[in-house]
């Protein structure tokens, strides 16, 4: 499918009235990557261990399409969030060769002529989907026979992505594209239907031939969790409309389950990823008190976003009883956030067959 981009003759709004054209505000997301010191993640002092073991660890739970492979490993992330990129590559693998199965576990999905996009949460907070994971899935599908300018990580804004290190590439010439939907052509938008509410999909959905979805693993102050099917409102060019009446408990629903069972995204999606190096179970989506982030060190992927969501809920739940927290559905501040989305998605038939 021919990806819809940004036509650079047209101008970018800089703010105050002022538009920028595509070179300057390049340049200017240069600077803004030159000018932040540290990725959110890194602190002054080590976040709170969660035993992640020494020796890399391989984990199955669950059986047929809904099987979920968990790895942790120490060795892929440190206590202030510097991330090893080669022990993200060696989990990535060990997780697909039990996921899919050993030799080019990647090729289903890598043909030249396939387009992939591989969304990312690149959300201001501990807690977020690392270029090193990201990058690790797309250098994989390359591997396996994809084109370096049909394989697109993307998230909703650019700016984001910079701010959490990714690398601007609308070529694939650094080996992979990376953009935010900012930089596409909004007129190549497709209009939905989810929830009642009439929304947009980022032409980066309809310029997909498959999505792998790469998400946190984190509680959300209105959502319960914004895991892999929460994700999927990044995938909108807005989705304001979506959450609901949050002081009454919404959840985001039934706008998370419905958009989750859209034809566009469920029909596109090929594997759902927990990137779990950091964690936060109190807190989030946004920066949260550092006793509330810990040291998961764990990869997580499926083919099943339903199970997914299940494994990286029971998860944050584990370690929110370790503290000595409520249970999500049992929250109250500062919004009721039961996280029902995730069984609503599933008698949606979201899960795969």
């Amino acid at each position: 499918m021919r990806r819809a981009f940004f036509d650079s003759r047209q101008p970018v709004s800089g703010g105050a009235g002022a538009t920028l054209d595509r070179r300057h505000f390049c340049a200017s997301l240069g600077a803004l990557a030159l000018g932040t010191a540290c990725r959110i993640g890194r602190e002054e002092a080590p976040f709170p261990d969660a035993d992640a073991p020494t020796d890399m660890s391989v984990a199955a739970h669950g059986s047929g399409n809904a099987t979920v492979v968990e790895v942790r490993w120490r060795e892929a992330v440190d206590g202030y969030g510097k991330v090893n990129a080669a022990a993200v590559r060696a989990m990535l693998a060990a997780a697909m060769g039990r996921l899919v199965g050993d030799g080019s576990p990647f090729a289903e999905w890598a043909a030249p002529q396939v387009k992939v996009g591989i969304k990312v949460n690149s959300m201001t907070s501990q807690a977020f989907t690392h270029p090193e994971v990201a990058g690790a899935v797309a250098e994989s599908l390359v591997r396996a026979g994809a084109s370096p300018s049909g394989v697109t990580v993307w998230d909703r804004d650019t700016a984001s992505l910079v701010r959490r290190g990714y690398v601007i590439d609308e070529t694939g010439a650094s080996g992979y594209c990376c953009l935010g939907t900012n930089l596409t052509d909004p007129g190549a938008s497709k209009r939905i239907t989810v929830a009642g509410h009439e929304v947009v999909l980022s032409p980066l959905v309809e310029a997909s031939d498959v999505l792998f979805n790469i998400a946190a693993l984190k509680d959300h102050s209105m959502a319960g969790v914004t895991l892999s099917l929460k994700n999927n409102f990044g995938m909108l060019l807005s989705a304001m409309d979506l959450h609901g009446p949050i002081t009454q408990g919404s959840g985001c629903e039934p706008g998370i389950s419905d958009l989750a069972a859209r034809p566009e995204i469920r029909g596109r999606l090929a594997l759902a990823i927990l990137d779990g190096l950091l964690a936060v179970c109190e807190g989030g989506p946004g920066p949260a008190d550092p006793a509330h982030v810990f040291r998961y060190a764990g990869l997580l992927a499926s083919r099943d976003p339903v199970a997914l969501d299940r494994r990286g809920l029971a998860i944050i739940e584990a370690r929110r009883a370790l503290l000595g927290l409520p249970p999500l559905a049992e929250r109250t501040a500062p919004n009721p956030s039961p996280p029902v989305h995730i069984e609503n998605a599933a008698r949606k038939g979201v899960s795969p067959v």
